[in-house]
């Protein structure tokens, strides 16, 4: 508790005054009693208690303002260190008080003893000198009392061992207080302000908080944090887009006291403000069957890209569609200075990814041979060629062997509704006047007509499949009688369909043509051959001609089951006569260059209905 220097110097002369009192003052007793250090100290230890009860509600006061953050902590531990330096500067002026107001006492014991030795030498003041000495053995019992305390002090000083660490700083403690005896309260407050320091300094650490662009991001233990965030910031973002990048951030540092616990992770930190930098932002790929094509700013734009990819195929009555390939947008992190191209997208989405092809027929191919040798199924290629009769192929004939695919092939499905047929049902009554396996009718019924409602499914506008959804009758069909045979087919019966006659190089091919520098139409196909080559019947039937036809030469023809009839020219020998039946296959001539013929070949020549036809569309 600090001393005021007024209160100092009023007890200083109350003490200085007691010492100099002559023995007629004493004995008159006209002087005021000074007052003791004693009284001073319980008025002091009064005042000091009253100061700690204003200080304690002031503290509790202020305790429920101050919020917990980093700078309450620093004002608190600011507010501490201040309370210690008062508290210890009290204590000193408490001491120094004390310590002047037992120098007094010892002076007045010093005067008290020379005053008993006058005393002695005179019975005159006999009498004064023991009401001096009585009043003054207060005081010497009390100064025997602290010299034998003093003395017990230094006893148990002089052997701490007996008491261990404790003890000795134990005996210490008592040691400073019995020399000065100020109040147990100061020095509790004292060490509880000492104890307070360092349960401070134990708890918390000096840091710093970071605000960037005026807004706290975490807390730090030094500066030197913060440069090392700043520095992996600039080059990440170097690293990225390729180029010199410099943070310029509006950053301050404010010293706080923390917790160790409290400190922030600096790769959060960094982190968090890589992410506010700007240096990757989201765009939107376009990858097909893993193959990346690009990168766009939004996914609206790749999503309007396919859509134009798709709109040729769509129709009016398409409910969804969906490409056959694996088509994928995703998100993805790219440089902020990226450069986008969507036009590249666009181009390589309309492109063909195969292109058309042909294979050109030679002589020798067969469909089958074809197919295999381009490493496809007969039916692949049949697919592709629908239009060509397998057994009619001719040397230089063209057939598809790829056709052109889009880079997306659009799958579409549509729902349709529209009317078909009901095919008239058949009912057979067999007969013995045809063979088995032909057939005849007798009476033709009536198809039928119905409305349906299906799924129908494309790709690339071919129909791949339809799904009946529901159908409605509209007309009823009639029901249709044809007969069946039940004979059996012989030998020289028709199939339906010609083998090749001979086999050689196609010299002529049906249709018009320049002959000997004049134009002229050919009715059927020149093979050429050896002269005497055996030349066959290309189907069964009964011969109608045999022998001379002008410019044919010697001539046979056979008419075949269905109508049809074929003719064999330039024959250099006939060995079939009309109306013999012959078989499929069967050598019916031998060839030669008979009649109009330049050299020997055989003349192959189809009529229906007395019309000659291309007969390759109808030769296997």
């Amino acid at each position: 508790m600090k001393q005021t220097e007024r209160e100092h110097e009023s007890v200083e002369k109350a003490v200085t005054g007691a010492g100099q009192a002559g023995p007629d003052k004493g004995k008159e007793g006209g002087a005021a009693r000074p007052q003791s250090w004693r009284q001073y100290i319980e008025q002091a230890e009064a005042a000091e208690k009253q100061a700690e009860r204003e200080a304690a509600r002031a503290r509790a006061a202020r305790t429920k303002r101050e919020k917990r953050s980093a700078a309450a902590l620093k004002e608190r531990a600011k507010g501490a260190l201040d309370n210690a330096k008062t508290a210890l500067g009290g204590a000193k002026d408490a001491l120094d008080g004390a310590k002047e107001a037992m120098d007094g006492a010892k002076a007045a014991l010093s005067r008290a003893r020379a005053a008993g030795k006058r005393l002695r030498r005179g019975p005159v003041r006999e009498k004064s000198v023991q009401e001096k000495a009585g009043r003054q053995e207060p005081v010497r019992e009390k100064a025997a009392q602290a010299a034998a305390g003093t003395e017990e002090k230094r006893s148990r000083t002089r052997h701490p061992a007996r008491f261990g660490r404790v003890g000795l700083a134990a005996a210490k403690v008592r040691g400073v207080v019995e020399r000065h005896p100020v109040s147990p309260l100061l020095y509790v407050t004292l060490l509880a302000v000492i104890i307070g320091i360092g349960s401070f300094n134990g708890s918390y650490i000096r840091a710093y908080a970071m605000n960037v662009n005026g807004q706290e991001v975490g807390v730090v233990s030094s500066p030197d944090e913060k440069d090392a965030i700043v520095s992996n910031i600039e080059s990440r973002a170097s690293d990225i887009l390729g180029e010199q990048f410099d943070y310029d951030a509006d950053i301050s540092m404010t010293p706080v006291y923390v917790a160790p616990g409290e400190l922030s992770d600096t790769a959060q930190i960094e982190d968090a403000l890589f992410n506010d930098v700007g240096a990757l932002v989201t765009a939107y790929g376009l990858r097909v069957d893993g193959q990346e094509l690009g990168y766009a700013p939004t996914k609206d734009d790749l999503y309007q890209l396919l859509d134009e990819v798709a709109q040729p195929y769509l129709t009016p009555d398409t409910i969804r569609y969906q490409f056959v390939e694996d088509v994928e947008v995703y998100s993805i992190e790219v440089p902020a200075n990226t450069q986008y191209d969507v036009e590249a997208i666009r181009t390589t989405l309309s492109q063909l990814r195969v292109e058309q092809s042909t294979y050109v027929v030679k002589k020798g191919d067969t469909f089958n041979a074809i197919a295999y040798s381009l490493d496809m199924w007969p039916n692949e290629l049949s697919v592709l060629n629908p239009d060509v009769i397998v057994d009619k192929l001719w040397v230089d004939q063209e057939l598809v062997i790829q056709q052109a695919v889009p880079f997306l092939s659009v799958e579409n499905t549509t729902e349709e509704t529209y009317e078909q047929e009901i095919p008239s049902p058949v009912e057979y009554i067999e007969t013995a006047d045809l063979y088995i396996g032909d057939s005849k009718v007798k009476e033709q019924g009536e198809d039928g007509l119905e409305r349906v409602n299906a799924h129908v499914t494309y790709i690339n506008g071919v129909e791949q499949g339809r799904e009946i959804l529901a159908t409605e009758t509209l007309k009823e069909p009639t029901t249709t009688y044809a007969y069946t045979g039940t004979t059996p087919r012989p030998v020289t019966a028709s199939n339906g369909y010609f083998i090749w006659p001979v086999r050689g190089t196609i010299t002529s091919n049906f249709g018009g043509r320049n002959l000997w520098g004049s134009y002229d139409f050919h009715l059927g196909l020149d093979i050429a051959c050896r002269t005497g080559t055996a030349i066959k019947a290309a189907d069964g039937g009964t011969v109608i001609k045999s022998g001379w036809s002008g410019s044919y030469g010697k001539l046979v023809a056979i008419r075949h089951d269905n109508g049809y009839v074929t003719y064999y020219a330039h024959n250099s020998e006939l060995l079939v006569s009309v109306g013999q039946k012959v078989y499929q296959g069967q050598i019916i001539a031998r060839a030669g260059m008979t009649g109009n013929a330049s050299g020997p070949h055989c003349h192959f020549e189809v009529r229906i209905n007395g019309t000659s036809v291309n007969p390759r569309n109808y030769l296997r």
